[in-house]
């Protein structure tokens, strides 16, 4: 199986380990995301570990979303599971723009963008490293 055209890359060894391990994923995850929020919201006083524990209530939130619509699929049949991946990520934007300014509708594209700039973070350093152990080994 090749993650992304990287052929035999151990780039697909951390991509296959990301997919059997979401859970642990997810929190690896989060210390992106927190760092992105600590730069968007730098004005309020909440601290790296402060950030990590909102971040692993609201993605387990949404985490419990997913498996909701999941079941919902295999009942009925009727695909709905990319509609529970589209509601876990709404939910988990709104709920980072709700922690910080409910009423700022700024606060609410910040927490999309944290989000979003998380995954783009996270998956570029799995890149990188997956690429760097390929490097090194081959020499």
């Amino acid at each position: 199986m090749s993650a992304g055209g990287f052929g035999d890359s151990f780039v697909n060894n951390i991509f296959g380990w990301i997919q059997k391990n979401y859970g642990y994923a997810n929190i690896l995850m989060a210390v992106f995301i927190a760092g992105w929020i600590k730069l968007f919201f730098r004005k309020h006083k909440y601290n790296f570990f402060e950030i990590i524990i909102l971040l692993c209530f609201v993605m387990g939130v949404g985490m419990l979303i997913y498996p909701t619509f999941g079941i919902l699929e295999s009942i009925t049949k009727i695909k709905v599971l990319q509609i529970g991946a589209i509601l876990g990520f709404i939910y988990t934007s709104w709920a980072i723009g709700q922690f910080f300014n409910k009423k700022k509708k700024m606060s609410y594209l910040k927490g999309l963008l944290s989000y979003i700039l998380r995954m783009i973070s996270f998956y570029f350093i799995a890149i990188i490293i997956g690429l760097g152990i390929d490097l090194i080994s081959k020499t």
